[in-house]
């Protein structure tokens, strides 16, 4: 014959689980502005750096960029490379004006030349 005693205050709590449930989607009723640059860099430079310079510029209206093309050669000299982004800038609070958005152009071309030294592509 066995005999226990349970105290149920002693017991502990269960864990909580983390959810694979997404968190819940919030949609812009502004259209998203998309603009390409590109930038002369060394050619050792990684695109990711470039990637995440351009992100950095403004963190509260830029919500992707991506590489659609690099080159190497021609008229950009040894040891360049000519990296093109395209920059999705996507506005939650108001439409954004020409000054904006121009605005935030010069903080992407600001944020890539102090990160990589590159520029601005004519």
């Amino acid at each position: 014959m066995v005999g226990f005693e349970v105290f149920l205050d002693s017991i502990p709590q269960p864990k909580a689980k983390k959810s694979a449930a997404k968190s819940h989607l919030t949609l812009s009723q502004f259209q998203p502005v998309e603009r390409d640059f590109a930038f002369v860099v060394d050619v050792d430079t990684a695109a990711g750096k470039v990637v995440r310079a351009a992100m950095s510029a403004d963190k509260s209206l830029i919500t992707a960029v991506n590489v659609f093309d690099v080159f190497v050669g021609g008229s950009l000299g040894e040891g360049k490379k000519s990296l093109a982004v395209n920059v999705t800038l996507q506005p939650v609070e108001k439409t954004l004006t020409d000054a904006d958005i121009d605005n935030v152009a010069q903080s992407i071309v600001a944020s890539v030349k102090k990160a990589t030294g590159g520029t601005l592509r004519g």
